[in-house]
């Protein structure tokens, strides 16, 4: 698929509020254009959550699962299951999180589903950073980068540990597939999502996506 023979139907529609300039807002509305409504969601807390469904607004337009910070994965598999003992195996189930909500609190689950082979999609949007709740470290954000939790002064320089190798770490798990994209490379953003939608068991996809407000850049 070309990005002009996109869908022009929006899955992810307008109206929620995420910042100016978003890279999350921007993968997530380009992603379901090639997952299509044969998808469920699963989300825990993260900027995707606050700025895409908070009561009593909702920007998806697929069955969509607010669940908690650890257990996405766990959730996604839940559900992929339960579809599956209903005769909808067909239904694309993908659990989504930040880096924080991915790389450290959800992690566990994570590694479990993956060593089981569970057949879900898990993305992980990274902005390199808890930006939701202040702009705090995660072990996603790169070595010598300014947080809140990292400052950059006199005594210290940033962060002083290096970025957590995820999609390596999930190559460990002998998973069907994994790959990274970016939103500043949007055919191989779309290659990307339209090989892992044909892929049956585990697969992961990273996505780097800058975030104007912790990153302090121009939209």
């Amino acid at each position: 698929m070309k990005l002009k023979e996109l869908p022009d139907e929006e899955l992810f529609t307008r109206g929620h509020t995420a910042c100016a300039g978003c890279g999350g807002a921007v993968a997530v509305r380009n992603l379901m254009k090639i997952l299509g409504k044969n998808t469920v969601v699963v989300n825990p807390a993260c900027c995707l959550l606050i700025f895409g469904a908070t009561y009593p607004n909702i920007a998806w337009k697929v069955p969509f699962h607010h669940v908690a910070f650890e257990n996405t994965a766990a959730c996604a598999t839940g559900i992929k299951r339960a579809l599956k003992v209903r005769g909808m195996d067909d239904t694309l189930v993908m659990g989504i999180a930040g880096d924080g909500g991915t790389a450290d609190i959800g992690m566990q689950a994570l590694s479990g589903a993956a060593e089981r082979n569970e057949d879900i999609l898990y993305v992980m949007y990274d902005n390199e950073a808890y930006m939701n709740t202040g702009i705090q470290r995660s072990s996603s954000t790169p070595y010598g980068a300014w947080t809140t939790t990292t400052p950059v002064g006199s005594v210290k320089s940033g962060k002083e540990n290096f970025k957590k190798d995820m999609p390596q770490i999930m190559m460990a798990h002998n998973v069907p597939y994994v790959a990274t994209a970016s939103i500043g490379h949007i055919q191989d953003f779309i290659n990307k999502f339209e090989k892992a939608k044909k892929i049956k068991g585990f697969r992961y996809i990273q996505i780097f996506t800058p975030c104007p407000t912790g990153w302090r850049h121009d939209t």
